[in-house]
């Protein structure tokens, strides 16, 4: 179980400069662009199954845990506030946390790896710093390819106002003929290569 002990202020996964550097929407769209943006990066949490802006939770995992490791929910860890199990306080050194994998193992003096054997409750902090637009802020360490594919969608919204999204192809006669990619019920984003972009930081679980 996960409770969130220090929400994101912001989970936006772009911002309307960058977005413009890319896009080269007019300043009449910054509005709707500000709307699409937020979207956008509500559709990649919910396609990925995860949050990328920094939060600082608390994970419980009811014991007992006799594997020896326990699998963190949130990924991009940043920092451990306090590991326990059952009532104890397990000290830092005796903790060690694998990034590739998301496991957190229990270890002894001799570095070996041991059970907890009981109910086991991290505080963390994990996420990224997110864009913005402002230079006095710290810098960015979101994946490029998550903030680009908040722009890809961006795109493929503004692409489709003013015409139903349901149609896939219009004529017109003496001109030539246009036609339009239309997700699929299962295809999840509005935009393929999005999508792609996206597959290395899908959770599957």
């Amino acid at each position: 179980m996960i409770t969130v002990i220090t929400p994101a202020t912001d989970t936006k996964l772009t911002t309307i400069e960058r977005a413009r550097a890319l896009l080269g929407f007019g300043v009449g769209d910054d509005a709707t662009v500000r709307i699409l943006i937020e979207h956008a990066s509500s559709a990649i949490v919910d396609h990925c199954r995860r949050p990328f802006a920094t939060e600082t939770v608390r994970e419980t995992f009811e014991g007992p845990s006799a594997s020896g490791a326990v699998l963190l929910g949130r990924s991009a860890v940043t920092s451990f506030d306090e590991v326990r199990r059952g009532s104890e306080i397990i000290e830092p050194r005796f903790v060690q946390y694998d990034p590739a994998t998301g496991l957190l193992f229990r270890i002894d003096d001799d570095g070996w790896r041991v059970g907890w054997g009981d109910r086991v409750s991290v505080t963390y902090a994990a996420g990224y710093v997110l864009p913005t637009d402002n230079a006095d802020a710290p810098p960015s360490t979101l994946p490029p390819a998550v903030e680009r594919a908040a722009i890809k969608l961006v795109a493929a919204y503004l692409s489709i106002r003013g015409r139903d999204a349901l149609i896939k192809s219009e004529t017109t006669e003496g001109v030539g003929a246009t036609s339009f990619w239309v997700p699929s019920a299962g295809a999840g984003l509005a935009d393929p290569e999005a999508a792609g972009l996206l597959a290395d930081y899908r959770r599957i679980f």
